[in-house]
């Protein structure tokens, strides 16, 4: 499919909120739908890092200097984090209509674990995400609510890298939630999780449209923890790694097109801006499994005192 971000209708009635919007992907899809006219929820650690996005932004898109960016504290690596951050944009909103849930980590040293206890990247790219969008189901729920379908969406950023996890799975078994597997094999457990959680949202909050866009390999900070030696990254970025601006095509295409009716509903999407049956992991295609881990969520939000 063609699609580019002159395909992107005006967003100025539109509330959106992007984790991770203070860099690579994330802050391109700030930028698009800024200057598309959405008001815009930066959800980032610090505000130093949301000011330096801020900056770069204006910078490299000029017509988003009079844009609404709103800066919004999200620490996803602890279930209290991210229910903190939920709670405030409920302070200050009473509508969501783009929900990207685009912040990750990837390739944390082994055995690195969150402060409740869990494999960092599971904390922060799928546990934390779960309890951020749990918390912000109300308000989501009211947007869609008597809207066309569409109207209320969350966009989780999905990843080929699922196909990293193990053929058995993520260990739901293990408390901390593999801790003791390949640094490689947790980014991989967390993606699964992703489009797992993804299925799940779809069938349980049928009137939100809930997609799991694969942004494909981008040159971005993700890669950071990993070690590469700089000529070595030198050569993938201009051989493999495709720029922010492609990257971020996929999502701002799931977060904003009008083509997607119900039955797509929980899809996995690739590059570019297209619907893809294939997903990179069998256990993906089981949605008894994906119950599972939507009560290991629920569990561990309890569990954390967040519920």
């Amino acid at each position: 499919m063609s699609f580019s971000e002159s395909d992107i209708p005006d967003l100025h009635d539109k509330v959106a909120v992007v984790t991770g919007g203070n860099s690579g992907i994330g802050k391109q899809t700030v930028a698009v739908l800024a200057t598309k006219g959405a008001k815009v929820y930066l959800a980032a650690r610090t505000k130093e890092k949301y000011e330096q996005a801020i900056n770069e932004i204006h910078a490299s898109h000029p017509a988003a200097v009079d844009a609404q960016i709103l800066f919004l504290q999200l620490d996803l690596s602890t279930a209290a984090g991210a229910k903190a951050a939920a709670e405030e944009f409920k302070a200050k909103e009473s509508a969501l209509h783009i929900l990207y849930n685009n912040a990750g980590v990837m390739g944390t040293p082994k055995g690195k674990l969150s402060s409740d206890g869990y494999e960092y990247q599971w904390a922060v790219n799928a546990f934390g995400p779960f309890v951020f969008t749990y918390h912000l189901l109300p308000v989501l729920e009211q947007t869609a609510e008597n809207a066309p379908f569409g109207a209320a969406r969350i966009i989780n950023t999905a990843s080929d890298g699922a196909k990293q996890a193990p053929k058995s799975g993520i260990p739901l078994d293990d408390p901390t939630v593999g801790s003791s597997a390949t640094r490689f094999e947790c980014y991989g457990h967390s993606k699964l999780g992703i489009i797992l959680i993804t299925r799940q949202l779809a069938e349980r909050y049928p009137n939100i449209l809930s997609l799991a866009p694969h942004p494909g390999p981008v040159r971005s900070d993700l890669t950071r923890e990993l070690g590469i030696p700089r000529p070595v990254m030198w050569i993938l970025n201009r051989v493999v790694f495709k720029p922010v601006q492609y990257g971020a095509l996929t999502q701002l295409y799931a977060g904003t097109t009008t083509t997607i009716d119900h039955s797509k509903n929980g899809s996995y999407l690739i590059p570019l801006a297209k619907l893809e049956k294939k997903l990179p992991h069998s256990q993906c295609y089981d949605d008894q499994f994906g119950k599972k881990v939507w009560d290991w969520n629920m569990e561990a939000m309890k569990k954390a005192g967040c519920d």
